[in-house]
């Protein structure tokens, strides 16, 4: 399973106030809050913490398809200097890698470790949705993750 989430900082500046009353505990757990408190950019610490619980969230849809989003439920229990995590959800555990530049924060999401090596990034935008509404790749007809935001978009897959 995968999942993957990207945030343009530009437009997240812009358009979110990560620091009004309750955002905070509303979508992050004390010890991510603690993280984002002690982290040298916390808006930039906010907004990863962000990508890897919706990346943790679209891999979960694909073998326990449900509507709820419960970001307070998604726990980052480990995030290495690296920008490494691992995190849990309904008892399932992820492992995440989430890449930083200066206008976005990417986060790609998998139940296996050792799947990252098979990762691939679609250059097309040529997917369709399965039943539940998950994208699925057209030609392949295999499970995908799209994100945009902004001027970003990703969709990632599998290789063969």
């Amino acid at each position: 399973m995968i999942g993957n989430d990207v945030v343009d900082l530009l437009l997240a500046q812009k358009e979110s106030n990560w620091k009004r009353k309750g955002f905070l505990n509303k979508l992050f757990t004390s010890l991510e809050q603690e993280l984002i408190q002690k982290a040298p950019n916390q808006e930039e610490m906010v907004w990863m913490l962000w990508s890897i619980k919706e990346s943790v969230y679209k891999a979960y849809q694909r073998f326990d398809y449900n509507e709820g989003f419960y970001p307070i439920k998604i726990k980052i229990l480990k995030l290495n200097e690296q920008n490494e995590s691992i995190i849990q959800l309904f008892g399932t555990f992820f492992y995440g890698k989430t890449t930083i530049d200066k206008d976005f924060i990417k986060t790609i999401v998998l139940l296996n470790k050792s799947d990252f090596s098979r990762i691939h990034y679609l250059k097309t935008s040529e997917y369709t949705k399965n039943e539940n509404g998950l994208p699925i790749d057209v030609i392949s007809e295999k499970p995908i993750s799209v994100s945009h935001h902004g001027r970003i978009k990703e969709i990632v897959g599998f290789q063969n």
